[in-house]
């Protein structure tokens, strides 16, 4: 399947686990030319399903990992992303990109993450009746660090709230998230541009050509 990209790491809930070995396979398997990028990774507070601790050190060693890779990372930040932030500034921002996956806060939390130059992923919290912050957040994500996403299965978008989420549901996401934009209106030319846009953007980080580390250069 040519078309198809994957990314790869330790998940902060596993992050208990993350080892030497561990490393090392990931160090393997991210030489596969169809990985595109190193995650989700990052900090989960909320369940914390493996101590801070852990969790903070296996972010710390999978960001230098991904650095050395010339690739860029899918981030996991729940209640977390202070710690998350910190980390990725004294470690240093991946040259290949940052993006922060299904963003679902509001605009001052957003600022420091685009000054910061990352992509911004929206999901379908975009679409939820009572997300007015979100939906005030998206609108100011610069439109080349813009993309869509479902965080399938979880997250499913208005209309289908409640249901199981899949890639296909992303249209309702994508529609809303150009009526948050201003671009109101089925079958407009401004309309389907700006949708192209956010699939190039995506396209741009996410399935570009091996990275000579890949390639063994």
């Amino acid at each position: 399947m040519p078309r198809i990209r994957i990314a790869i790491g330790c998940h902060p809930h596993n992050a208990a686990h993350y080892d030497d070995a561990l490393e090392a396979r990931l160090r393997e398997r991210l030489h596969d030319e169809n990985v595109s990028a190193v995650g989700e990774i990052g900090l989960d507070y909320h369940y914390d399903l493996s101590p801070r601790e852990d969790q903070r050190e296996a972010f710390r060693r999978q960001i230098r990992l991904a650095k050395e890779a010339g690739l860029p990372v899918v981030l996991h930040l729940r209640e977390a992303h202070d710690d998350g932030f910190a980390i990725l500034s004294e470690e240093g921002f991946p040259e290949a990109g940052t993006l922060l996956h299904c963003f679902n806060l509001d605009a001052a939390e957003l600022a420091r993450w685009v000054d910061a130059g990352c992509y911004i992923a929206f999901g379908g919290p975009l679409t939820f009746k009572k997300a007015d912050y979100v939906r005030e957040a998206a609108k100011l994500v610069p439109l080349d660090r813009l993309l869509t996403e479902t965080d399938a299965p979880y997250m499913t978008p208005e209309p289908l709230r409640g249901t199981t989420c899949g890639p296909e549901h992303v249209v309702f996401t994508a529609a809303k998230l150009a009526d948050v934009r201003g671009f109101e209106g089925d079958r407009t030319p401004a309309r389907w541009e700006f949708m192209r846009h956010t699939l190039e953007n995506a396209l741009g980080l996410l399935d570009r050509e091996p990275t000579p580390w890949q390639r063994g250069e």
